[in-house]
């Protein structure tokens, strides 16, 4: 199923969450699955009451004991210790008893550790979750979720039927059914702050999750709707939930969670503690979450056909279609073959844990230091670069007057430089009444600039009447005095120019045509790489293609080899499958040496290339296959190397489950590689829809870190998924530039990945 919005929770063991079943008959807390959900509660019951009595006796003794089963379960995986303590609750006037999950490692640690806790269903206690342990060494082991830490508190109330909510019930006259207890402010007030005081969490809601299963799906989607700044996320399994009202013969009426004075069962109150008014309130709120919600195929079956829309299958469907509609909150929903049992709950707390921790456990979210500019219009970064003075050449296409400059209509080319200290030194504009825009940036040998990009009108005064996109060169010196402008292209279709390069005082530059620049034009658009001298004038232009699309995204210089990567659509090289990524080699004279095609089955594309100062080139852009591993989401960064002849020696992908592109990549002096591009998940922590990327490797090739950078609006890319990112480096580290919103950012990041301001 096609996931709409993200919500996470975990849904406790409640076997027949609808109706009254018949006698139950107890059967073993681990066991893999119950045929009945009242069956399970028994069962539950009493391991849940051996298991509180025990919480007295530490976490060292029953923590030692699930070590030693986790590891004989997991063979060589490291095994967490299960242990059981009690958190003092003012509110109750008594002690919670809860069992805790810490991971391999944390004894010997100083780390914070996210924590999630894990609410069962009615009738059970706090010993069900227990036999999930093994399953969670198993995916910290295997780097799927972070290291963190599980609370599985007890909720022994109201014969283990609370519902997780403040109950105004005073009891059965008789006695029989004991008063509800303030059992949510119990959880938020009390226990959640000493579990942090004891335990080192991320005592924050960027480090927090609820889930629960059956009754426990119920508290674990109210918890993380109604105290959003609690929790950041939930996995809500098989919850037992219902709309507007429960039916009639519902467990739900049964035990005063929704009851007031001597009614165990108030409407009003059961609409008040209801997830449709718990969406509202967390609307209102402007927080963010996430949400992961299953259930199983063959959940109970209410007898009665008007009954039909309360079985939890349904009521799940509904639950997820409201919460997909609400701002804010991102919600998967799957439906598995199962019924209300351990084999619905295991596996998919499995995935809900995988998607939960992509935006959970991970640092605060810290907005990123930059300068930003712009102007009123939509404004779009068209490159960086560096001289040896350590001063910065950045390049805006600009869709108003900057800095007091000329402004011609459209979008003009501004070049701005800035000393090394940030300051600002000039602004030099350059347009047409049309469209300008530049998409790269490079300093010669002389400290000269030059810009390439392209114009669909007159840029350099030679070619009247144009009104199709022709690429373009333009140079500027150090102090801002054009040099000049060369505009080249066929009449009549479009040329571009996306990329250039300098090898002393030579330049050259990559892009694409739909005419015949350098060649016959072999179909729609062909890629050409050109050299220009220190004067502006063309050396020669080389042209290659297929009868696909083909585009030249980037181009590299390195030791008498000249490098043109980009996309193909048909077969420049070998074809792998899908549109493929591709690498040139020239020599700069002009002859070609050879042309590789790399990619896999599905769509991959090169946006970024390096020279390897040893030989060769780097490469970036993104994989929507296995290119280097297996694909993390809808399309992971790619980042490769090809030595001379074109083989690749080097390769490696990484992402989110969402669309993450690499965009530029530039080697560094001291041998590190760094690679730019966007995601629109969660590298690090989200700040918005999509957010910049920088990731450093070290001359061996060890990714050594990776940060996440932006606003809350679209950063380094643009709604449409097209990457708005230059990089350059420095000795201390690299300078970025890119899109933001309908402006553009400049920032910096040292060696050790620590964000400046420019």
């Amino acid at each position: 199923m096609l996931p709409a919005l993200t919500i996470a929770g975990l849904v406790g063991s409640l076997v027949v969450p609808g109706s009254r079943a018949a006698s139950p008959s107890a059967t073993a807390i681990t066991a893999p699955s119950t045929t009945s959900a009242d069956a399970a509660s028994a069962g539950a019951a009493g391991a849940g009451a051996a298991g509180a009595a025990a919480a007295g006796a530490g976490a060292a003794g029953a923590g030692a004991a699930a070590a030693g089963a986790g590891a004989a379960g997991a063979g060589a995986v490291a095994a967490g210790v299960l242990g059981s303590g009690v958190a003092r609750s003012a509110t109750l006037g008594e002690d919670i008893a809860y069992n805790v999950y810490l991971p391999a490692g944390y004894a010997d640690s100083t780390r914070r550790y996210p924590v999630v806790y894990l609410l069962h269903g009615r009738g059970d206690s706090m010993s069900a979750w227990t036999q999930l342990k093994s399953r969670l060494d198993q995916l910290i082991a295997g780097g799927e979720i972070p290291p963190m830490i599980a609370v599985m508190p007890d909720a022994p109330w109201s014969n283990r039927a609370s519902w997780y909510v403040d109950s105004a019930y005073k009891g059965s006259a008789d006695g029989k059914i004991p008063p509800g207890r303030p059992v949510e402010t119990a959880f938020v007030k009390d226990l959640v702050p000493r579990i942090d005081a004891t335990y080192r969490t991320i005592a924050d809601r960027t480090g927090r999750a609820i889930a629960g299963y059956s009754m426990g799906g119920a508290g674990a989607l109210r918890y993380s709707l109604v105290h959003p700044t609690v929790f950041g996320a939930a996995i809500v399994l098989s919850p037992a939930v219902y709309f507007p009202l429960p039916p009639s013969d519902s467990s739900t009426r049964d035990f005063g969670a929704f009851g007031k004075g001597r009614d165990p069962f108030v409407e009003s109150t059961y609409l008040k503690l209801n997830w449709p008014a718990a969406l509202k309130s967390f609307a209102a709120t402007g927080l963010k979450s996430h949400l992961f919600i299953a259930v199983g195929d063959d959940e109970y079956k209410n007898p009665k056909p008007i009954d039909a829309t309360h079985d939890l299958d349904f009521e799940s469907h509904v639950v997820y279609n409201q919460a997909a509609r609400v701002p804010n909150l991102t919600s998967e929903f799957r439906v598995v073959n199962g019924g209300h049992d351990w084999d619905v709950w295991g596996p998919t707390f499995v995935e809900g844990a995988k998607y939960i921790f992509q935006y959970i456990g991970k640092p605060p979210a810290t907005p990123m230091r930059a300068a930003i500019t712009g102007t009123p219009g939509d404004d779009r970064a068209g490159g960086i670069a560096t001289d040896a003075a350590g001063n910065v050449y950045q390049a805006i296409a600009a869709a108003g007057a900057l800095d007091g400059q000329p402004y011609a209509g459209g979008t003009d080319v501004n070049l701005v430089k800035y000393k090394a200290d940030g300051t600002r030194e000039w602004t030099r504009s350059l347009g047409t009444s049309g469209t300008d825009r530049p998409y790269g940036v490079a300093v010669d040998a002389d400290g000269n600039i030059a810009l390439t990009g392209y114009t669909n009108g007159n840029l350099d005064g030679s070619h009247p009447g144009n009104t199709t996109d022709d690429a373009f060169v333009a140079q500027y010196d150090p102090n801002g005095n054009r040099r000049w402008v060369t505009q080249f292209g066929v009449p009549g279709v479009a040329d571009r120019g996306y990329s250039i390069a300098v090898d002393g005082s030579d330049l050259y530059i990559g892009g694409y045509t739909k005419g015949s620049l350098g060649g016959t034009n072999e179909g729609d658009k062909d890629v050409f790489v050109a050299r220009f001298g220190s004067d502006g004038r063309q050396a020669w232009v080389r042209q290659a293609g297929s009868t696909g699309e083909d585009k030249g995204m980037a181009v590299a210089v390195s030791n008498g080899a000249v490098y043109l990567g980009g996309m193909t659509g048909g077969a420049l090289g070998t074809p792998a499958g899908g549109i493929d990524g591709f690498v040139a080699r020239y020599s700069t004279a002009g002859d070609p040496v050879w042309m590789r095609q790399y990619g896999t089955a599905a769509s991959d594309e090169v946006w970024g290339l390096a020279a390897d100062p040893a030989g060769g080139v780097y490469l970036t852009g993104y994989t929507a296959g296995d290119f280097a591993g297996t694909l993390s989401g809808d399309k992971d960064i790619m980042v490769a190397r090809a030595d001379g002849d074109g083989v690749l020696t080097w390769r490696d992908q990484f992402g989110t489950s969402g669309n993450d592109k690499g965009a530029a990549i530039a080697v560094n002096r001291d041998g590190g590689l760094y690679v730019g591009g966007f995601t629109d998940g969660a590298l690090e922590t989200a700040l918005g829809k999509f957010d910049g990327v920088l990731a450093k490797y070290a001359a061996d090739h060890t990714r050594t870190w990776t940060r996440q950078f932006g606003t809350a609006d679209d950063d380094a890319a643009d709604a449409y998924a097209e990457a708005n990112l230059y990089l350059t480096t420095t000795p201390t580290g690299t300078q970025l530039t890119g899109l933001t919103g309908s402006d553009v950012f400049r920032t910096a990041y040292t060696v050790d990945g620590t964000n400046e301001l420019p």
